[in-house]
């Protein structure tokens, strides 16, 4: 709760003017290309395929340390419509790698494997476990609930298809974007996650870009208390997007424990409009 209100009132913070007058301006349809997917109108339409890598270095007493890895693969299509809605539809394919040797590599995950394997660390013995499978499928539908069009809610119904032991999600967010005197973007994002056999998972990003020569994009992301980051979007053609974030997990004992994590994130967008 404390971290919702604290993003709130930043969000309320950055609709006043930061810049002067004086500040150079460049075309708004170039720096909108951050949220230009967020919402779209009838006959746009968009597909992404993204992923979120999460690793973790778990240290043990007397061998060496472990590393666990979860990789979430999203695949998105969303299209607009002549009404105050989008709707669209997920596909989930989770790999998951538990208990490997901490000098392994994160992105074994994507050898797809379902499998355990027995290893040896300084004499003691451990078992590496290997997971993949598609393991929701849902739809969602993204609204402008005020008059204020900065802000978009989403909602997303996951439905579990039994692989990996993974149930069903209900997933609520609150998009704000913000772009101040034409040069830079801010965009927040307030939400949480609803596994329906599981603990809430709630969270509140703030990004902060801006955009270089129509084609680079590098921005910064907070996740509050926890995680910082820092990624660029980077356009192939006008229709054609790649996107790169890399996050830090802040030692914060109640949180992470002792392990310490980062994220890779990295993903692919097409559209049939423009972007800039």
């Amino acid at each position: 709760m404390r971290t919702t209100i604290i993003v709130s009132i930043m969000l309320l913070l950055l609709d006043k003017p930061v810049f002067g007058q004086n500040s150079p301006i460049v075309k708004k349809d170039s720096i909108n290309v951050f949220t230009s997917g967020l919402f779209m109108s009838k006959g746009q339409g968009e597909i992404k395929f993204y992923n979120n890598l999460h690793t973790q270095i778990e240290p043990q007493l007397n061998t060496l340390d472990r590393r666990s890895s979860f990789n979430s693969s999203f695949f998105q299509v969303t299209i607009g419509s002549n009404k105050n809605i989008n709707y669209g539809i997920d596909f989930i394919y989770k790999s998951n790698i538990t208990n490997d040797e901490g000098s392994s590599s994160p992105f074994t995950v994507f050898e797809l494997m379902n499998k355990s394997i027995r290893n040896i660390s300084m004499g003691n013995e451990f078992t590496t476990n290997f997971q993949h499978g598609l393991t929701h499928i849902g739809g969602k539908v993204r609204v402008k609930p005020f008059k204020n069009k900065r802000f978009t809610f989403q909602q997303n119904v996951y439905i579990s298809t039994g692989q990996l032991n993974e149930g069903h999600i209900i997933n609520s967010d609150l998009f704000y974007e913000r772009i101040i005197q034409n040069r830079f973007m801010v965009f927040g994002n307030i939400g949480a996650w609803y596994p329906l056999a599981g603990d809430i998972f709630p969270y509140a990003r703030v990004f902060a870009g801006t955009l270089l020569a129509k084609r680079l994009g590098p921005f910064v992301m907070i996740n509050l208390p926890y995680e910082l980051g820092a990624g660029t979007k980077l356009f192939i053609t006008r229709k054609i997007e790649l996107e790169f974030m890399y996050t830090y997990w802040l030692p914060i004992e109640s949180i992470v424990g002792r392990n310490k994590p980062t994220s890779i994130n990295f993903g692919l967008r097409l559209t049939n409009f423009n972007n800039f």
